[in-house]
């Protein structure tokens, strides 16, 4: 029985040093990957608008968005590569890149700074209709919209200048002006 086993075992010794490796020589050859790999997320920090979508539909809350420094950051440990902050964001800024992030040690946060910025706020226009619906999308209530009274309020300091309502306004009412 031993004999047996031994015999097993060498053979397999000798198969594997005789036949080529199984696994890929990674760091010379450009890796593979298939259709169905997640990837990992990339941002295009000068298209974001720190609308804060991303980060308030990240179960595992990975991504921070600082938008009084204009900071994007993402816990690489921490994020599950789902794509929900991907298909919230307004700006397409967000993508699913193939491949996988560099390994490290340590937990470290991967932080982008937003360059400045002209902001445009919306403002409706005479054909307003007062639907609602500007009111409806926006992802941070800054509009209000009052149809008895036939009133469309912004409050510019929760706009975040993402311009989804004027992109739904049935009568593209909604003009973007430059503060």
């Amino acid at each position: 029985m031993r004999s047996k086993k031994l015999f097993v075992f060498t053979r397999q010794v000798l198969k594997n040093l005789t036949s080529s490796p199984v696994t890929e020589a990674y760091p010379f050859q450009e890796a593979s990957y298939s259709d169905r790999m997640r990837g990992h997320i990339s941002i295009d920090i000068d298209q974001c608008i720190s609308c804060t979508l991303c980060a308030q539909n990240c179960p595992p809350r990975a991504i921070q968005v600082d938008r009084k420094s204009d900071t994007w950051s993402i816990d690489r440990f921490l994020c599950v590569q789902c794509g929900n902050c991907v298909q919230v964001c307004p700006k397409h800024c967000l993508k699913m890149e193939k491949g996988y992030t560099a390994p490290n040690t340590k937990k470290t946060m991967e932080t982008y700074t937003r360059p400045p910025q002209k902001k445009k706020i919306p403002q409706a226009g005479e054909s307003c209709v007062f639907c609602g619906l500007c009111a409806n999308k926006c992802p941070r209530q800054a509009i209000h919209v009052d149809r008895e009274t036939k009133e469309w309020l912004l409050k510019k300091e929760d706009c975040v200048h993402c311009e989804l309502c004027a992109k739904v306004c049935p009568k593209h009412c909604i003009e973007m002006k430059e503060e």
